[in-house]
């Protein structure tokens, strides 16, 4: 990027006649402030050295300058307004903060800088997803996107309604994760992703979490950002990665039964002092919290509806008969296909105590050691030999606890159920990379897999009022699939 233009550090608040060559590491979207309703856009610039300086727009300079300082394009800037960062956002922003506005002099460069802002990626492989889920460290990574759902409403616990779309990403393995996008990559990401998906292609995204969510999926954040097919050699390698194998791609674009959704192993720990007693957590009062828990699991109410009929999109409780199209009132798809989902309460235990837990979905269908549709068509009180009640050794639990209406306690559900059997301890690392009890993505219906997309027990708890209905018009729906 040349020498003979000032560096990053070199300017500060006062300092005159300044010019400095930068490409545009990460453009966020426009956002709202939280005491005020300014609007304001942040951009993080990085010069020759890979120093870096967070660049803010506000209100109409936004609008102005929506066609300049484009993601990954090198620029002269010169004038902006030079400030001290407040002390409770240098953790995060540095120490130094810049304002562009009309006086300031933005020039244009045709200098390709992608292999110094490719430098300062460190991907994140598929496999070590697990290691960060619901942790909230950042991460970026590297796919091919193959596919794309419907974009859907969802509402959080506060009553918000918010719009969500699901990419699914491949790597160079073909192992495939999802990718959730949130609010203004829905409008903006994904709305160009849509248009040019038989490009296939190769997003590059930074600033991710990993969650449990859809049994694990990486999610965006608030300051997440995204270069799609950018002007980088490990771009070009990838898209000639994927025209060698275009052919098993293809396929699995088709069938749409991909290999795995997530990566197929979990961090599990090996060491006792890891896992979580029950006894801590009775009377928990902090939602949103995980937890590793080895003991027992077993139903203790038999008389229970193990199983619920929801949307194949977003798994909220529907009224619908099994098979039927419908508009869904949660998720606003026009098209949501009612399908039997697996659900199941009971007690998991260890030596210092016991909690009552959920399982809903995949989870439920393991600890059964039966499927939805089987489920659903059960009539008489269940029995040992027509599912499994209880279990005779300790598994691995992975349980989230989560707000509890009408109580301040928390309420617990499963979302992942490990055998040990399956455990290779890893000696450096004090995790075993396991075989989760996961399941594929899937845009097809197949009737013994779901996918975990939410924590919502209520919805099947509510279903409990049709479930008499259901189950008379389900065994006719039945035949005709």
């Amino acid at each position: 990027m040349g020498d003979k233009f000032q560096l990053i550090h070199d300017v500060s608040p006062g300092t005159t006649g300044w010019t400095v060559k930068v490409v545009v590491a990460e453009k966020f979207s426009p956002r709202v402030a939280q005491r005020s309703p300014t609007k304001y856009q942040n951009l993080t610039l990085m010069d020759s050295e890979g120093s870096t300086v967070q660049a803010t727009l506000y209100g109409q300079n936004i609008t102005a300058f929506q066609d300049e300082l484009l993601l990954g394009k090198t620029y002269l800037i010169s004038n902006a307004l030079v400030k001290e960062t407040n002390a409770e956002y240098k953790a995060k922003s540095g120490e130094i903060q810049w304002t562009i506005s009309g006086r300031t002099r933005i020039r244009r460069v045709e200098e390709n800088n992608s292999n110094l802002l490719i430098s300062t990626y460190s991907f994140t492989d598929f496999e070590d997803l697990p290691k960060y889920m619901d942790s909230n460290v950042d991460i970026s990574v590297i796919g091919m996107i193959i596919d794309i759902k419907p974009r859907r409403i969802i509402q959080t616990r506060f009553g918000k309604e918010c719009q969500v779309q699901d990419l699914v990403l491949v790597n160079k393995r073909f192992d495939t994760v999802l990718l959730t996008m949130w609010e203004t990559f829905v409008d903006n990401e994904c709305k160009y992703i849509c248009q040019n998906l038989r490009k296939k292609l190769i997003l590059i995204g930074k600033h991710l979490k990993v969650t449990s969510f859809n049994g694990l999926s990486i999610s965006t954040k608030a300051d997440s950002s995204f270069f799609i097919d950018g002007e980088f050699e490990l771009v070009e390698e990838f898209k000639s990665w994927g025209h060698t194998n275009s052919e098993i791609i293809d396929n699995m674009i088709s069938e749409k039964h991909y290999l795995t959704s997530t990566p197929s192993k979990l961090s599990v720990p090996t060491a006792e002092k890891d896992f979580t007693e029950i006894k801590n957590i009775q009377g928990l009062k902090t939602a949103k919290q995980f937890f590793w828990i080895k003991g027992k699991a077993s139903v203790k109410v038999l008389n229970q509806t193990y199983w619920y009929m929801s949307c194949n999109n977003c798994n909220k409780i529907s009224s619908e008969n099994y098979g039927d199209i419908y508009p869904c009132v949660f998720c606003k798809c026009t098209d949501a296909k009612a399908i039997p989902r697996a659900k199941v309460y009971m007690q998991l235990m260890d030596p210092t105590g016991y909690i009552n837990a959920t399982a809903i979905g995949n989870p439920a269908e393991y600890f059964l050691q039966s499927n939805a549709e089987i489920l659903m068509n059960q009539t008489l009180i269940p029995t040992a030999a027509s599912m499994r009640l209880s279990m005779d050794e300790d598994e691995i639990f992975y349980v989230k606890a989560i707000t509890q209406e009408l109580s301040t306690d928390c309420k617990f559900e499963i979302l992942f159920i490990v055998n040990p059997s399956q455990i290779a301890g890893d000696k450096n690392t004090g995790k075993a990379p396991v075989e989760h009890i996961g399941e594929p993505i899937k845009f097809l219906e197949p009737t013994t897999k779901r996918s975990l997309f939410h924590s919502d027990t209520d919805d099947a708890q509510s279903s409990k009022k049709n479930v008499t209905s259901q189950r008379l018009r389900s065994r006719k729906k039945i035949n005709e699939f």
